[in-house]
């Protein structure tokens, strides 16, 4: 049995480390699916994919989570909502069921037979994305909501600096 977990992973957090580990619990194996993976350098997805790929390999690496049992993968946005059940069928590799909270996932899958299991979410206000960006930004403490590799690597790549300059451009670059 194989599991689907979707994210942007802007950054990767312990929230998301959690639920790679309840869906390894379930399932023999998981692919980890980095969505809007050609967007980058933007106010929303402020992280390459290839800098998301090495959060996430870093991680499960760190919290010695078997990788023979993972597949870390990216995944373009796909503009034609009606066909993404098979937009994500012929992209990925083959999956048995969908781990995924939001809502909008499960009604754009219910028609397609794949199954969608909501998952428990681990303290899903203190794990949270846009929150932690927000937090690097301030110099709040944002170390603890992340696995280490992750602040090791937003700390290599400067994230605070290029968060900071993203969310001051005249360009205003969050729109898709």
């Amino acid at each position: 049995m194989r599991g689907l977990m979707m994210g942007r992973f802007q950054p990767f957090h312990l929230g998301h480390l959690d639920l790679v580990k309840q869906i390894l619990d379930e399932c023999d194996e998981i692919i980890i699916a980095i969505t809007s993976s050609q967007f980058n350098y933007l106010e929303k997805d402020p992280f390459t994919t290839g800098e998301r790929m090495e959060m996430i390999h870093d991680s499960l690496k760190e919290s010695s989570v078997d990788l023979t049992r993972c597949y870390i993968v990216s995944l373009e946005n796909q503009f034609n909502i009606a066909t993404w059940a098979s937009y994500l069928k012929s992209a990925l590799p083959h999956f048995d069921k969908v781990y995924s909270g939001n809502s909008y996932v499960s009604m754009l899958l219910s028609d397609s037979e794949i199954p969608v299991v909501t998952p428990k979410f681990f303290n899903r206000t203190q794990y949270n994305a846009t929150k932690i960006r927000s937090m690097i930004i301030s110099d709040e403490n944002w170390k603890d909501s992340v696995p280490n590799a992750v602040y090791k690597l937003l700390s290599k790549i400067n994230a605070k600096n290029r968060l900071e300059i993203i969310s001051k451009s005249d360009t205003n670059p969050t729109e898709h």
